[in-house]
């Protein structure tokens, strides 16, 4: 449990030093959520982030002919607008934590006063199911990263130093960098999430079985619901602009490497396997992402069919409050979108195909 307390505090300090929130946060693994004042001091990091995202793009443009030039036109406008979108997509992530981060706070300070009312470590969890949802979200965040790293050790050794390959990938590996760990900061938001919802299931699920209080504790379930859905949309507000451009990004990214793949492949070029495994970070991280989101999602299936289930025992008032609570889960559902751009979900794989394609064929017909 401890280990778990651990290396999920490493990874807050590493998502702070990337500038995704400026007010001081950790858990402690007795005393549970510890949430500091904005202050402009631990500003410091989000403003670094922003001289280094403007240095990236000052750098590319500096840079302009040893990346684009001599290259053929459809060749070029690939590469330039992968970059563009990785970049903006940087610009766009370090927005949201400015402008977001009094939201940003909201978020764990109302976990914090939900886990202190309930007697809880976080929000309605517990310590022990709090450590097993962070240790399973540092094995991912470990794979993510071993994935990462082993991709760009191939790409180190596999492209020729100096050459133009080798300069875009340098100029390009800063923002590429940050659009994963922003998927992975969002990842963490919607496991704890799903696991307060399937908290507040087990929660329904024991009143099944129980006479007495009945009626208070429907209704104080009522209210954390609602407070649950706040957070939830607290967190679509918090990703919104900054998730729905990475995952255009991240289609982008595929898309792009596909077509590269492809042309090297018509070229019979050397190192297409290299090209290859730059199609493997981007899936893997997304698949983690959606599995995730469809975790969330049958976690609020769930509750919803155990409050139809709820014996009512011809109670009026349960009944209409059960009704009340129904119509609640139906018109405020808990949702994960892109600021209600796109829900996150398995359509987005289909999207991700389409979008993929008509790319990869629009392209091979303007090279013809």
């Amino acid at each position: 449990m401890t280990v778990s307390f651990g290396a999920f505090s490493c990874l807050l300090v590493l998502f702070h030093l990337a500038g995704f929130f400026n007010f001081p946060l950790c858990v402690h693994p007795k005393s549970g959520l510890v949430i500091g004042e904005h202050r402009w001091s631990t500003s410091l990091w989000w403003a670094l982030q922003l001289c280094l995202t403007v240095t990236s793009g000052i750098l590319a443009k500096r840079n302009y002919n040893s990346l684009f030039n001599g290259l053929l036109l459809t060749d070029a406008m690939n590469n330039y607008f992968k970059y563009f979108i990785e970049l903006m997509t940087a610009f766009v992530t370090l927005a949201d934590s400015w402008f977001g981060a009094e939201t940003h706070r909201s978020i764990w300070v109302r976990y914090r006063d939900l886990a202190t009312r309930n007697g809880t470590f976080l929000g309605l969890v517990g310590r022990a199911d709090v450590a097993r949802v962070l240790l399973r979200y540092v094995a991912t965040f470990l794979t993510i990263v071993t994935v990462c790293v082993m991709v760009e050790y191939k790409m180190y050794y596999g492209v020729g130093v100096g050459t133009q390959w080798h300069n875009f990938w340098i100029h390009n590996i800063y923002p590429y960098t940050v659009s994963h760990f922003r998927h992975t900061f969002h990842l963490l938001h919607i496991a704890l999430m799903a696991a307060n919802i399937r908290e507040l299931n087990a929660k329904l699920e024991r009143l099944q079985q129980s006479a007495l209080g009945t009626l208070v504790r429907m209704e104080e379930y009522r209210a954390i619901y609602s407070g649950l859905w706040q957070m939830n949309e607290s967190i679509n507000n918090l990703f919104g602009f900054s998730q729905a451009l990475n995952i255009a990004s991240s289609f982008a990214q595929i898309a792009f490497d596909l077509y590269w793949v492809y042309t090297m492949w018509m070229s019979q070029e050397e190192n297409i396997d290299v090209q290859m495994c730059c199609l493997i970070p981007t899936p893997v991280i997304l698949g983690f992402l959606l599995h995730a989101a469809k975790t969330h999602l049958l976690a609020m299936e769930a509750l919803k069919g155990t409050l139809l289930d709820m014996p009512c025992l011809q109670d009026g008032r349960m009944i209409e409050l059960r009704r009340h609570f129904l119509s609640q889960l139906l018109l405020h559902p808990l949702r994960l979108t892109a600021r209600k751009i796109f829900d996150f979900d398995y359509t987005l794989i289909r999207k991700l195909v389409t979008v993929s394609l008509t790319y990869i064929i629009i392209f091979v017909e303007m090279s013809h």
